[in-house]
């Protein structure tokens, strides 16, 4: 189970990523008030210290995600009763509760769509929480290293049986030749009116790669099933696959030399109104 204080400390990666598409749509998210969402808040760190502040001062936020125990961590480190709470709901599921429906005036979601297997469904969802005119901005990746190698992983004989649930860790857009359309024809059929839609590159660059590397193991649930002995192996195989994939550099800081580690990877963002 992954613990959301060590969660919340290895995310500069996600931070990095909203903070930049805060920015680019800051003219707009100014001005939004009302009821908002934002889906897979994780720890809550993120809703709290860069969403929250981004939004009209009328503004509250309910944070949701799937893990109990991150709700839980949320709702007591940041929660705050007159603009920022915490629940737990699962953004595929088929039986959405109607307490949800038709309540929110805008929606957003960062760095979680791409571990939905069933992509529409968590769209159709979003739809349904919508009122009328309500916008839906959302951020996932649609490539990362992070996926490749953990589906190199799963051909390893030792590491196979664990992993039978492996897909659930790659995004669904990570083989598409054309992810942007994809997702616009997508939402648009579900009756979003589309103000943007971008399949772009990322990079982050960190001066320590265990950041990246303790952040990808928060992730996946598998490593629960596998002996203590499997576990340090798996880490061990990972690092070392993934690492190939990265770009290292020097560069000079301060008068010193400081080396880095260079993450390319491509993201969907998504800015659309749901139009009845």
């Amino acid at each position: 189970m992954v613990n959301p204080n060590d969660y919340a400390s290895f995310d500069d990666f996600q931070r990095y990523n909203v903070s930049r598409l805060i920015d680019e749509f800051a003219d707009d998210l100014i001005k939004m008030s009302g009821k908002c969402m934002d889906i897979g808040c994780g720890p809550g760190d993120i809703t709290n210290d860069i969403l929250l502040s981004s939004l009209d001062p009328n503004a509250v936020i309910i944070g949701t995600d799937i893990s109990q125990s991150m709700i839980e961590y949320a709702n007591m480190t940041y929660s705050d009763e007159k603009r920022l709470g915490f629940e737990v709901l699962d953004t595929q599921t088929k039986n959405l509760p109607e307490k949800y429906v038709s309540e929110f005036d805008h929606i957003f979601s960062f760095h979680t769509l791409h571990w939905c297997k069933d992509i529409r469904q968590a769209f159709e969802n979003i739809y349904r929480m919508l009122r009328p005119g309500g916008t839906m901005l959302t951020l996932f990746v649609a490539s990362h290293d992070t996926f490749n190698v953990f589906e190199l992983m799963a051909q390893n004989n030792y590491f196979a049986p664990y992993m039978e649930d492996v897909q659930r860790y790659v995004s669904p857009y990570l083989y598409s030749k054309n992810p942007r359309k994809e997702v616009k024809e997508l939402v648009k059929s579900i009756g979003f009116k589309v103000y943007h839609c971008s399949h772009r590159d990322v990079t982050f660059s960190s001066k320590d790669s265990d950041n990246f590397l303790s952040a990808i193991m928060s992730i996946p649930a598998f490593l629960d099933k596998m002996p203590h002995d499997l576990i340090k192996e798996f880490k061990h195989n990972y690092a070392r696959e993934y690492m190939k994939r990265k770009i290292s550099y020097t560069s000079i800081c301060d008068n010193q030399e400081q080396k880095f580690i260079l993450d390319i990877h491509k993201v969907v963002i998504v800015y659309a109104r749901k139009v009845i």
